[in-house]
C-alpha cells in the first residue's frame, strides 16, 4: 500500500507528507523521488524517532537535517525557545517545560543548516554540564520546507484527553502546547502561517 501511495506519481497528488515516530527503513518505492518531490516545493514534517528513519541513506538525513544518536532516561527539561515569532513556537514563550520526556542526542546535526526553534544550553541527563542541544528545528529543501520536533515520544505529550488510569507525568497544558507546536510547523511548512527558516548561525 506504502508502494503505491509514495510513487514518484502518487506524490504529484500530496502538498504534506509526514513521518510521526517512524524507525527504520521504510518500503519507499523511489527514494530519489520522494526527496525530488520535496525539493520541488512540498512539505516534509517529522516526529520524534522520525529521525531514527533510512540511517543507511544519507540524503534523507541530509533534508532533515539530523540523525539519532541515542537517549538516556525520560527526564524533565526547560527547552529554550529561538524563535518567538515562528507558527511553530510562538505561543511557547521564551521556554518550553516539560515534565517528563525522553530526550534525543544527534549526530550529523549542524546549526548553520537548520533554522533552530527550540533547544536546551544543557545535558539533559547531566544539568550540570552545559552545551547546545537541539529538540527542534526547520529549513528549507531545495523548494520545499522541512519541519522536525524531537519531542514526541510519551503519550502524555500526544495526548491531552488519557483515560484515568493512565498516570499522567505531563500537564494536559504541555500536551496541547506541544499539539500546537505540531500544528503551527506543519502550517508553516504549507505556507499557510508564517515563519523564517534561515539558520541563525552562520
Amino acid at each position: 500500500v506504502l508502494a503505491e501511495k509514495m510513487s514518484a506519481q502518487a506524490l504529484q497528488q500530496y502538498d504534506l507528507i509526514i513521518f510521526a515516530n517512524t524507525t527504520g527503513d521504510l518500503p519507499l518505492p523511489d527514494q530519489q523521488a520522494f526527496l525530488d518531490w520535496i525539493k520541488s516545493g512540498k512539505a516534509f514534517v517529522g516526529m520524534h524517532s522520525c529521525c531514527d528513519t533510512f540511517h543507511g541513506w544519507p540524503a534523507y538525513i541530509q533534508m532533515l537535517g539530523g540523525e539519532f544518536a541515542g537517549h538516556q532516561a525520560q527526564v524533565g527539561v526547560e527547552c529554550l525557545n529561538q524563535d518567538l515569532k515562528h507558527a511553530a513556537t510562538a505561543h511557547l514563550g521564551p521556554s518550553f517545560k516539560v515534565t517528563k520526556e525522553e530526550i534525543y542526542r544527534f549526530k550529523n546535526y549542524d546549526p548553520k543548516d537548520c533554522h533552530e526553534l527550540l533547544v536546551l544550553d544543557k545535558d539533559p541527563n547531566k544539568p550540570e554540564i552545559p552545551g547546545h542541544f537541539a529538540v527542534s528545528w526547520c529549513k528549507e529543501y531545495g523548494k520545499g520546507k522541512v519541519f522536525y520536533t524531537s519531542l514526541g515520544h510519551r503519550e502524555d505529550i500526544w495526548d491531552d484527553d488519557t483515560p484515568p488510569e493512565f498516570k499522567r507525568e505531563n500537564s494536559k497544558e504541555i500536551s496541547q502546547a506541544y499539539q500546537q507546536h505540531i500544528l503551527g510547523g506543519i502550517k508553516w511548512a504549507l505556507g499557510l502561517a508564517p515563519g523564517d527558516a534561515k539558520p541563525q548561525t552562520k
